[in-house]
């Protein structure tokens, strides 16, 4: 009975001492790797289960000396006092079992994680040794490729080389065939001249003596010709003479393509769209060129007139007058023209303005001022307020204004105050200050006027 009242108390104390021997063996740190991952030549997982059962084994052979004291000395009170304790260890002895499973698990892991490591670097290692191959072999390829085509491109610029001589030697070879056919056939045509010209030296020695009697016939009729040849000269030189003036009149007569070259005075002049016009043709103000497309200077011509005189144009040429708002606008819509607008004063005076760009309308837009382009001048620019306005008549009102503007200072391209240029107002032989004068700036009245266009 005090044999098997011992019993707890032994196994209290070997579970003490196996706790006693694990804490002794404390498992690798990190420093040292993990189990079957150690660089160490030693497993240090195996080295910890080793020294920990050697260490058991040594403290069962102590506790079986510690039982014999125990059952000799300890009494029936230590010894229940002993049984709780060895049921309260009880539960820690299975929790060390289970941490010794899990030991176990964890090392035959490590072990199986070792191999395939292992076993994935010796593949790795293939793969890399293959890929490095492969590498090799795509160079040596990429070499031979390159070796090929480089031999490929010596062997056809060679054989390039060869046709080249072939072809020309094949054109050599056709041009001496040629020339050789062509010399026979000279050397035979030769031939038969020479044999004809025996045949015909035989004849003409017959024929001399007719010949001469001939020659000296002609001879007198070679003299006849040349008396009749020299009054036919003198005749045709007359003649050419005559044509030439026939020329010059008449080219005098054809219209020209504009105003370019030609010296002041009226001219037939051609416009793209138009047929030849008379103009008046001015070749001594900015270099000449010019066409006058209106003119005043004394008063002569009345140019307080209707619309349809407007559009048509009126006046002499060789005095005052407009050229006509329809043919303004298609000689000014052919191409680009320039204006030069040129002042006299009563005080003799001149002044001038010039835009680079002017073009009108056609009637459907009441014949607007649909471009002036820049300025340039002494005079005021006073058409810059006139631009895209549409051309007003006493009769036509196309102005902006209550009243009609070209009543009060002449038709014009009023705008909604009416103009500072007024070229159409009333002509007055004196200096005045007169809003219906014909004026460029406002109302001083002008003495002349005249505006002019050129193709640029």
């Amino acid at each position: 009975m005090r044999r098997k009242s011992v019993l707890p108390l032994v196994g209290l104390i070997l579970v003490l001492g196996f706790q006693h021997v694990i804490s002794e063996s404390p498992l690798p740190k990190d420093d040292q790797g993990e189990c079957g991952f150690s660089s160490d030549e030693k497993d240090s997982c195996a080295l910890y289960c080793y020294r920990s059962m050697k260490l058991g084994l040594a403290y069962i052979i102590e506790l079986k000396e510690t039982i014999k004291i125990l059952e000799e000395n300890h009494s029936e009170s230590e010894i229940s006092q002993l049984n709780k304790a060895v049921k309260n260890l009880q539960s820690k002895i299975d929790q060390q079992n289970m941490q010794i499973a899990n030991i176990n698990d964890f090392i035959i892991n490590s072990v199986n994680r070792q191999k395939e490591v292992e076993e994935k670097a010796k593949t790795q290692t293939e793969i890399d040794n293959f890929k490095r191959q492969v590498e090799q072999l795509i160079e040596n390829l990429e070499n031979v490729q390159r070796q090929a085509a480089k031999d490929k491109e010596e062997s056809s610029a060679e054989q390039r080389n060869r046709n080249r001589e072939i072809e020309n030697l094949k054109d050599k070879l056709a041009k001496q065939k040629s020339d050789l056919d062509k010399a026979i056939k000279d050397l035979e045509a030769k031939n038969k001249e020479f044999e004809e010209y025996q045949t015909k030296e035989n004849i003409s020695s017959n024929k001399i003596g007719e010949l001469n009697s001939k020659i000296s016939s002609l001879k007198k009729s070679l003299e006849e010709s040349e008396t009749q040849l020299t009054d036919s000269n003198h005749l045709l030189e007359r003649q050419l003479n005559q044509t030439a003036q026939n020329l010059i009149e008449c080219r005098e007569k054809l219209p020209k393509p504009s105003c370019k070259g030609l010296s002041s005075g009226i001219h037939k002049v051609e416009t793209p769209g138009l047929d030849p016009i008379s103009a008046l043709c001015e070749g001594d103000i900015e270099g000449g060129g010019w066409i006058v497309i209106h003119k005043r200077f004394d008063g002569s011509v009345d140019f307080h007139r209707t619309w349809t005189e407007y559009r048509n144009g009126f006046g002499d040429k060789e005095g005052e007058f407009f050229i006509g708002l329809e043919d303004l606008h298609r000689i000014t819509n052919s191409q680009t023209y320039e204006l030069y607008v040129q002042l006299e004063y009563h005080n003799e005076t001149f002044q001038f303005a010039s835009y680079d760009n002017f073009k009108i309308g056609n009637e459907n837009t009441k014949y607007k001022l649909k471009s002036l382009g820049e300025f340039k001048g002494t005079a005021v620019n006073s058409m810059e307020d006139n631009l895209y306005k549409a051309f007003s008549s006493f009769d036509q009102d196309n102005d902006q204004w209550f009243l009609n503007c070209a009543e009060i200072r002449g038709a014009w391209w009023h705008g909604k105050s009416c103009t500072n240029a007024a070229l159409n107002g009333k002509y007055l032989n004196r200096e005045v200050d007169d809003v219906s004068s014909m004026s460029w700036s406002w109302s001083i009245s002008l003495k002349s006027v005249q505006m002019l266009i050129r193709q640029k």
